[in-house]
């Protein structure tokens, strides 16, 4: 099953329902699916073919949505690049993966090897010479897309995610949000670095997209109240931003906040109840996982928490020699459920090789409480010996970020 499906079947189901709303324009879920077959026939035109890498750069909306689907339809294995990588970013993406095109809404600026381009509406189609026009990844048939990590324990890796992989971890990750049909998300998150659980889940379960105009309070919250989301979806940074909003704007009763992309410092989150008598759950996500841990389902997790292990997950705290340990102990945190990723690329691993009896180990050190309730304390490679006593960055920031 291509995932691309999902947009297809959505268009059948709800045809005239709202897929996106993006500023001023309500688009359908009937018209992102037109826009995608579209591309998908340009994508084709200009030789892409299943199996070859192709690359997406576009901005948050419309855009983005329809040229993902537009290249998973095309049986691309498809790679989001954000607008914002700098050209050795850019450069050191594309020693990695083969691409052998690159789809783009106008955002890239780079001069990159091309055999030809061709424009479809307002989207660009690079195509790249012929030695790059093979299988991304032939060693999985059935690839659908290509995330990079953020390198923070080291260079960043290319991973690999099939079709069955997508499929199983967006059915998690819905559950794991408590989102139903009909309901709708205000989205503040880049799109190239939060896709898979979020974007391609919505488009599969009904869910519909809400952009604000910008990511200022008071667009947010304008937004907030017009569209009345189930879901805010944001960043640290997003919720820090909102409690220092002076207006007298209020988000609507039914709205959750959910924040994601690293930790949420306890100040923050109880200075954004303050300001709006909300809770903020956290999301405990990765590339190679999905969705495994969060405070969604469990409204009274400890303040500082990640949470507790979401529907189909697994969590174990690891000594070194990767024996479990007992609650309240420190220890590597690992993780496990559906959706788990196939592969890194370059060199290339299949996930059999990485994993530790089913585990994949984050590289962070946490403690699970005897509730189930994880606490993230730090990476593993960036912890500071003190006289035998192991202080981590993150609390260090933590206080910093404490004083006004």
């Amino acid at each position: 099953m291509n995932v691309a499906s999902f947009l297809a079947e959505a268009a059948e189901r709800w045809p005239n329902r709202p897929a996106l709303i993006e500023h001023d324009r309500t688009w359908s879920f009937t018209e992102l699916y037109s826009r995608s077959e579209n591309l998908k026939g340009a994508l084709f035109e200009a030789g892409v073919r299943p199996g070859m890498g192709l690359g997406l750069m576009a901005r948050d909306g419309v855009d983005f949505i329809t040229g993902l689907f537009a290249g998973l339809a095309s049986g691309a294995v498809v790679m989001p690049i954000s607008p914002k990588l700098t050209g050795q970013e850019l450069a050191r993406a594309l020693e990695i993966v083969p691409l052998a095109a690159m789809l783009h809404d106008g955002s890239l600026v780079q001069p990159l090897p091309r055999s030809a381009e061709m424009t479809r509406g307002s989207m660009h189609i690079v195509l790249g010479p012929k030695e790059r026009q093979v299988r991304v990844a032939p060693a999985i048939p059935e690839a659908a897309v290509i995330r990079f990590t953020s390198g923070t324990t080291g260079s960043s890796k290319g991973v690999v995610l099939s079709h069955p992989s997508v499929i199983a971890r967006t059915a998690a990750a819905i559950r794991g949000l408590s989102l139903r049909e009909g309901d709708r998300v205000l989205w503040v998150l880049p799109m190239p670095y939060h896709f898979v659980v979020s974007i391609i889940a919505y488009m599969r379960f009904g869910v519909a997209l809400v952009l604000p105009r910008s990511l200022c309070p008071a667009e947010i919250l304008a937004a907030a109240e017009e569209h009345l989301p189930a879901l805010l979806y944001a960043s640290p940074a997003i919720v820090q931003s909102l409690s220092a909003d002076e207006s007298a704007r209020l988000l609507p009763q039914i709205t959750r906040v959910a924040s994601t992309s690293s930790g949420l410092y306890p100040q923050h989150a109880l200075a954004f109840r303050n300001r709006f008598g909300r809770r903020v759950e956290q999301l405990y996500g990765l590339i190679e996982v999905g969705l495994p841990l969060g405070t969604t389902l469990t409204p009274s997790s400890p303040d500082g928490a990640v949470g507790a292990p979401l529907p189909g997950y697994e969590v174990a705290i690891l000594d070194p020699s990767g024996q479990p340990l007992s609650a309240g102990h420190l220890g590597s945190l690992a993780v496990r459920g559906p959706g788990m990723f196939d592969a890194y690329l370059a060199p290339y691993r299949p996930s059999k090789e990485v994993l530790v009896h089913g585990w994949f180990l984050t590289g962070d050190l946490a403690i699970q409480d005897s509730s189930g309730h994880v606490t993230v304390k730090g990476r593993e490679k960036s912890v500071i010996n003190v006289s035998g006593n192991k202080v981590f960055p993150e609390e260090v920031e933590g206080v910093l970020c404490s004083f006004p």
